[in-house]
């Protein structure tokens, strides 16, 4: 009979444990996958987008939008030449445009897009191991009113992790002709000054408005960023609050809080 009890005693005591383990809420906590022995870490400025990053440029004609990525491509402050193993450039205008004469120097580059590039871009990263794959950056600059909402540029926005693209930057003059999957799947968004069409502006702040508590405090945040020509808007949308700096150098507000002095915007209303 001792014994019956000793058993008894011991399941008993097993069944309360096992109840206390699946409440024990500490057992819950997600931990950090880690990364690989040989996984790469390269230093960058917090300012600057996160890799990987989908960047959105938005910035009127002669507003700086191609001294803008030479400068984070080419400056060794920003990313720098060698920062991506490779960089691959579409745009209209490469050829036709000064300012843009280093990077045509110093990458690959196309004068117009097509379907099939960015499927060959694709093939080729595959036909590595994964952790062979070259990080690479995809800029495509003013094609987007030339190419259909279906182009495998615009899926592309989804699902550009899975092929080591560390970033993929749009920019374009006109918002509307972003697809929604971009506009959707962006981290870091730039808008350029000056913003001469001011129904454009209303329409970018009305998409991100919510991020910053409204259109209104949007707005606000524009106008700090953009003191002068060629200063523009960068919003970190990744980030959680949302991060806004006037151009690369200065935090002007987190999420809806505006830091120091709140410009007005009567000239919007």
């Amino acid at each position: 009979m001792k014994k019956n009890n000793k058993k008894q005693n011991a399941k008993n005591t097993k069944n309360a444990n096992d109840t206390k383990n699946i409440n024990d809420t500490s057992n819950l906590k997600i931990l950090r996958v880690q990364d690989p022995k040989d996984f790469k870490v390269k230093p960058l400025h917090e300012n600057l987008p996160q890799l990987p990053a989908l960047v959105l440029m938005i910035s009127p004609v002669k507003t700086g939008k191609s001294t803008i990525i030479s400068n984070l491509l080419l400056n060794e402050s920003f990313y720098g030449p060698d920062f991506f193993e490779n960089v691959h450039i579409i745009s209209n205008t490469i050829n036709n445009d000064l300012t843009s004469r280093f990077l045509a120097e110093r990458f690959d580059v196309e004068d117009n897009y097509n379907d099939e590039m960015i499927v060959n871009l694709l093939e080729t990263q595959k036909s590595y191991e994964k952790k062979d794959q070259p990080e690479i950056a995809l800029i495509l600059d003013d094609v987007l009113g030339s190419i259909k909402k279906t182009a495998e540029v615009n899926m592309l926005a989804t699902r550009f992790r899975h092929y080591n693209i560390k970033m993929l930057l749009f920019s374009t003059q006109v918002f509307r002709q972003v697809s929604n999957i971009i506009r959707g799947n962006c981290t870091n968004l730039i808008i350029g000054s000056p913003f001469p069409n001011r129904k454009e502006l209303l329409k970018i702040a009305e998409e991100y408005g919510d991020l910053v508590d409204g259109v209104e405090n949007f707005l606000k945040i524009y106008k700090k960023a953009t003191p002068e020509r060629y200063c523009f808007l960068h919003m970190a949308i990744q980030d959680n609050p949302v991060k806004c700096y006037k151009n690369f150098e200065e935090l002007i507000a987190v999420g809806g809080n505006i830091v120091g002095e709140v410009p007005d915007i009567s000239e919007f209303e």
